[in-house]
């Protein structure tokens, strides 16, 4: 295993994480992972999560996101070529307007902290996706248009508002459906302070807010689509937080991810499950590397 960063390599380093990812899970080629390993090939300066996906007794392990902090047009540019080259297949189609709503014509990269770019793919042509996110900070005039494109409840807004990142996605599904993510950020400093504590109480309840604990920060994602609150722990203890779960699969690819030089781990989940005592739905993401800052 390579250990250290290097900004020349680390094109093949993430290469090389997802080749062992594939032989592990024992991925077949599908298509558009060959134009995302092109990509990963070229974005020598981005680093890497990968990630499996969870439904009861099936596992999805076709999902890798790159990040790359500080973004410039240059990195926008080539995530949207990544894009192009996948619709490059006739039957291929990716819907960008609620992206392009969300950009409107003074998108400003200054203002973006990170962006990630991610597949999530099936053997199904039209069940696969492409995934963008835009980690935005101190940017309130996309705020806004996000939060209208999502229509949060009163409550979530509120907890929206007063958290310092917030990272809004997109998914593209290759038969042309595109829906809108919010996941509002709090990070723990924050977490201690009395006026978020008081927002979170309306928006969560007592058994999630008992997670933080665990967590060095703290997450959550809904959509307009899908309302229904989903849980991001960011985890300094995967070993114990994952067995907690008590998830046979969730065991099945921790082991694997327990051998491996891992940068840190996020473990993902539906609020409902964790009420009901079995969370049979979950993800797992795995950074492996770190890329520019």
């Amino acid at each position: 295993m390579i250990a250290d960063d290097n900004t020349l390599l680390l094109g093949d380093r993430n290469l090389h994480f997802i080749n062992e990812h594939k032989r592990a899970f024992q991925i077949e080629s599908v298509y558009a992972l060959e134009q995302f390993e092109c990509f990963v090939k070229e974005a020598k300066d981005w680093g890497l999560e990968c990630s499996c996906k969870i439904q009861k007794e099936k596992l999805y392990p076709i999902r890798f996101n790159l990040f790359r902090n500080n973004p410039s047009f240059k990195q926008f540019d080539a995530a949207l070529n990544f894009f192009h080259q996948v619709e490059a297949r006739d039957e291929v189609k990716l819907d960008y307007r609620l992206m392009e709503q969300f950009l409107g014509n003074d998108f400003d990269p200054n203002k973006i902290s990170q962006i990630l770019v991610g597949v999530d793919l099936r053997k199904e042509l039209f069940d696969s996706r492409l995934k963008v996110w835009f980690v935005i900070q101190d940017y309130p005039e996309k705020l806004e248009i996000a939060i209208a494109l999502c229509e949060p409840s009163e409550e979530l807004r509120a907890m929206i508002v007063c958290c310092s990142l917030v990272v809004v996605g997109f998914d593209f599904h290759l038969d042309g459906r595109s829906t809108i993510e919010l996941y509002p950020r709090i990070l723990r400093k924050e977490l201690e302070e009395l006026r978020v504590q008081r927002r979170l109480a309306k928006v969560l309840s007592p058994s999630a807010l008992q997670m933080l604990d665990n967590c060095w920060a703290f997450g959550f994602g809904f959509s307009k689509a899908n309302p229904e609150i989903i849980l991001y722990c960011p985890t300094p203890e995967p070993d114990s937080f994952i067995a907690n779960l008590r998830n046979p699969l969730a065991r099945l690819v921790h082991n694997y991810y327990q051998k491996q030089s891992v940068r840190g781990t996020v473990v993902a989940f539906r609020e409902r499950e964790l009420l009901s005592g079995a969370v049979e739905n979950l993800n797992l993401y795995y950074q492996m590397s770190l890329g520019v800052t």
